[in-house]
C-alpha cells in the first residue's frame, strides 16, 4: 500500500476507536467488542492494527488501557476507555495529525 495511504488509514482507525470509546463511556470498551463494533460498521482491521491504534491513542493521553483479569472466571481482557483529553479531541477543542475524525 502506498504509504500516504497507510498513514491515513491509521489515522482513520485511531478515529473510529477513539469514538467508539466515547459511545461506551463509563464503563470503556474492550478491544474484542471495538474490534465487532468495526466489523458491524464494514471495516475489517486487523487485531494487531486495533491493538496499535489503541496503544498510540493511550501514549497520546486520549485513551486510557486497563487490563481485567479474573483468574475464577477466565477472564484476561484489555478495556479502554477515554479520558478527557479523548473527549477534548472529539469535541475539536485539541488537535493531533495523527488522528482522522471522520463523521
Amino acid at each position: 500500500m502506498n504509504k500516504l495511504l497507510d498513514i491515513t488509514e491509521k489515522q482513520m482507525l485511531r478515529g473510529y476507536v477513539l469514538k467508539i470509546c466515547e459511545f461506551s463511556e463509563p464503563l470503556g470498551a474492550g478491544i474484542e467488542v471495538v474490534e465487532s463494533a468495526l466489523k458491524k460498521e464494514g471495516f475489517y482491521y486487523e487485531r494487531k492494527d486495533i491493538e496499535d491504534a489503541c496503544n498510540y491513542l493511550e501514549g497520546k493521553g486520549f485513551i486510557k488501557l486497563e487490563n481485567i483479569k479474573n483468574s475464577i472466571l477466565n477472564i484476561d481482557r484489555t478495556i479502554a476507555k477515554i479520558t478527557s483529553l479523548g473527549i477534548d479531541l472529539l469535541e475539536g477543542t485539541t488537535q493531533t495529525e495523527g488522528v482522522i475524525l471522520n463523521g
